[in-house]
């Protein structure tokens, strides 16, 4: 309790309000001592004090004495004063407020928001696509890497599409990820980190990201991107929701362009962020639930020509690499691999449930979702 009254008075808001209102009424009682008639009367010389302090002077009560008038000279430079102050401490906490924030060191209150934790020169790619996805819509976005002040201005500048901040830190760490919000957060996204000075190789810094968050919150949805395949099982056991190895499209993009020529054009046109032709997901209208998928496919042909190409869904099921326990024990480790060298992975499919180009008698199911090219 004495530490809190200390902190309370130390405060510099808090003594230059307590000096507004300390003035306030030893000069209302003094000038009731000075001056007679109608400004001694009630509550009058504590109301023309706080008007005369705060320059207001409405007039309707001044002092007649020379002795009440010379008083009040000395009410109004007080008065000056300490309103000066007043209003500096308020502008000083709104200026620390931004020189805080545009350090990355601020609190952020946000919902629903999207988290990228780690930067690499693809970093900008991301937000490009993310920018480019939202649409008319502005997103906030939270940054959480070691990028300087600068850095982080530029990419407020370039990306006004959207609502950025940033938070600065080790992402790995329970208190830099509540700064950002991360229990509100929509979708946390987790890639390769080359900001920081860490000894640990990038996708070990991803996993541990991974751990963390999920420790806080199962709940909340991860998406991780690798660099080497072989970490796959462990980012599956980290609990990810999705996961996207670096070295898999562009493998098959190369190939195709030696074997299968135009089938890597017609894929970048159908996944680039600004291509009109881009895969996009819907919602199912809810009269083609429990109907027939070629329904449907007519449904979006008829309405704007679009191309049903298949349907999704989240999933639930509950993967091994979920039972197995989160150390890795000599027990784990046996399991995991005669599970391997049985042919069965660990959790290694997404738990987005995708349908491409079922058969017409395929029943649309509660919770579904299309995906069509416009």
């Amino acid at each position: 309790m004495l530490i809190w009254i200390r902190t309370l008075i130390r405060n510099s808001f808090f003594q230059v309000g307590a000096g507004i209102l300390l003035t306030m009424i030893l000069g209302g009682a003094m000038l009731q001592f000075l001056e007679p008639g109608d400004i001694s009367k009630d509550d009058n010389p504590y109301w023309w004090a706080i008007v005369t302090m705060t320059t207001v002077g409405y007039g309707d009560f001044s002092p007649e004495t020379p002795a009440g008038r010379i008083f009040a000279v000395l009410i109004m430079f007080i008065g000056i004063s300490l309103v000066s102050l007043l209003t500096a401490s308020i502008s000083s906490i709104f200026v620390a407020q931004k020189i805080r924030e545009g350090k990355g060191l601020e609190k952020l209150n946000l919902t629903n928001h999207l988290i990228l934790c780690g930067w690499n020169p693809n970093g900008e790619r991301v937000l490009d696509s993310i920018q480019h996805l939202s649409g008319m819509k502005k997103r906030d976005l939270v940054l959480i890497n070691e990028l300087n002040e600068e850095e982080v201005t530029m990419l407020k500048n370039r990306y006004q599409g959207m609502h950025i901040h940033f938070v600065t830190g080790d992402f790995t760490q329970e208190e830099i990820l509540n700064r950002a919000g991360i229990l509100d957060a929509d979708t946390v996204m987790v890639i390769p980190n080359t900001t920081g000075s860490e000894v640990a190789t990038y996708d070990e810094k991803t996993i541990f990201a991974t751990l963390t968050i999920k420790s806080m919150d199962s709940n909340i949805r991860v998406v991780a991107y690798l660099l080497d395949r072989e970490n796959l099982t462990h980012i599956k056991r980290a609990d990810a929701d999705e996961v996207v190895v670096g070295d898999d499209f562009s493998a098959h993009i190369l190939a195709s362009h030696a074997v299968d020529p135009g089938v890597p054009q017609i894929a970048n046109q159908l996944i680039e962020s600004n291509s009109k032709s881009r895969f996009k997901r819907v919602e199912i209208p809810s009269q083609f639930v429990g109907q027939h998928y070629d329904a449907l496919f007519d449904h979006f042909k008829d309405k704007d020509g679009s191309i049903l190409i298949g349907v999704f869904s989240e999933d639930e099921n509950l993967g091994i690499g979920a039972i197995l326990s989160s150390d890795a024990s000599a027990l784990d480790a046996f399991i995991e691999r005669k599970l391997k060298d049985g042919g069965i992975s660990l959790q290694e499919e997404s738990k987005i449930n995708v349908v491409v180009n079922p058969g017409k008698d395929y029943i649309l199911k509660e919770g579904e979702r299309a995906i069509i090219i416009p």
